[in-house]
């Protein structure tokens, strides 16, 4: 068989895996009113203990369990229903053709009785809370139903004062089948809530240790994290990359002048300008309170990263970094490496810092090269 040719599983059940489980079940079910047919038509019938015009009945009633249920189910076009098995329709249909045959066939009652107990039983992994409770609910209002009407209509050696106590018995045990059912469905939702509860946590924590909260910047740990990977890429594709040191110019005495929730817009301001300036594929984290870390991947030639740093500083010339104190602007100064195999991560940080250095003692404001 080739590659590009569908094994017969997956025609049959689908590929997707929840599909695949639906159709699974769904066909087992077809299967199971397949056998009931063959021992209606090959046993039942021949033997007399159905009559023909009972027979009809009943093949009619599993025509739906034969080609109905599971062409829906495979199909997916109940993939958005509140019960996509239709486990509740197919348990309640199954059990309609018990109770029919326990009103008309008088053989075999009690294992028709405890076929619909299982079939109750059978939905306990599947079922919703609510679709548990009708589905319980209906099955006990049928054989009440059947019960009732056996004092107006006569059944074959149907005895409506005898049955009433099997009946009753029958009913309350799948009663408490039900509310086990229900129990079980509950304590299930319950903790699918409280996955997905925790996946969500999960995931905020991430944006979290991810992201600086004032900036929305990469933080440092993450940032470290990106740039080991991307040193790890360089070292197998030998693709150079260069990492960039920064800090805002007189950020403390802006602080100390203005305070600190100018200090914030500053920082915010900043980081907006940087995101704008810099290629979608460039990484920034905020390295520190008002230093940022740079990463500038497939990077090749050193006076572009300058020229991108060059258009920031423009920028923040003419932008307003602040609506506390709009006359105020800011710059930076800024050390640049370019990575080249096999320097250690920590040794390029070094160059690039020992380049921010020299910038600031050379009058701030500027962009300078590591050796």
């Amino acid at each position: 068989m080739s590659a590009s040719t569908p094994s017969w599983s997956d025609l049959l059940l689908g590929t997707e895996p929840r599909l695949r489980n639906r159709s699974l079940l769904t066909l087992l079910g077809s299967l199971v009113y397949v056998v009931w047919l063959l021992a209606l038509v090959l046993f039942a019938m021949p033997q007399q203990r159905v009559s023909p015009e009972l027979g009809r009945v009943f093949m009619v009633l599993m025509v739906p369990g034969i080609l109905l249920f599971y062409p829906l189910v495979r199909s997916g076009r109940t993939q958005n229903f509140a019960d996509p098995d239709l486990m509740s329709v197919q348990i309640l249909w199954g059990c309609l053709i018990a109770v029919v045959a326990y009103a008309t066939v008088p053989t075999g009652r009690a294992a028709l009785l405890q076929t619909m107990g299982l079939a109750l039983v059978f939905g306990f992994m599947s079922l919703s809370a609510r679709t548990a409770l009708q589905t319980g609910v209906i099955l006990i209002a049928m054989l009440m139903a059947m019960l009732a009407s056996s004092f107006v209509i006569p059944l074959p050696q149907f005895n409506p004062t005898a049955q009433t106590v099997k009946l009753l018995a029958a009913s309350f045990i799948m009663g408490l089948i039900t509310l086990q059912s229900l129990k079980f469905a509950r304590l299930r939702e319950r903790v699918l809530t409280e996955r997905r509860e925790l996946a969500a946590a999960q995931l905020a924590l991430e944006r979290v240790t991810r992201h600086d909260g004032l900036t929305g910047l990469l933080s440092r740990l993450y940032g470290q994290e990106r740039l080991e990977r991307e040193h790890q890429r360089a070292q197998l594709t030998g693709r150079t990359f260069g990492v960039v040191l920064m800090d805002l110019d007189h950020f403390k005495q802006i602080n100390d002048r203005h305070g600190h929730q100018v200090g914030d817009e500053v920082l915010v301001a900043f980081a907006q300008a940087a995101r704008e300036v810099l290629r979608d594929t460039d990484l920034i984290a905020r390295w520190g309170g008002e230093e940022f870390l740079i990463i500038l991947p497939d990077t090749h030639e050193a006076g572009k990263a300058l020229q991108a740093l060059e258009r920031l500083q423009a920028r923040l010339r003419t932008s307003v970094v602040s609506e506390t104190v709009p006359a105020l602007r800011v710059s930076f100064s800024a050390g640049y490496a370019l990575w080249s195999a096999p320097e250690d991560v920590d040794v390029l940080l070094q160059r690039a810092d020992r380049a921010l250095y020299v910038a600031k003692n050379a009058g701030r404001d500027r962009c300078v090269q590591a050796d």
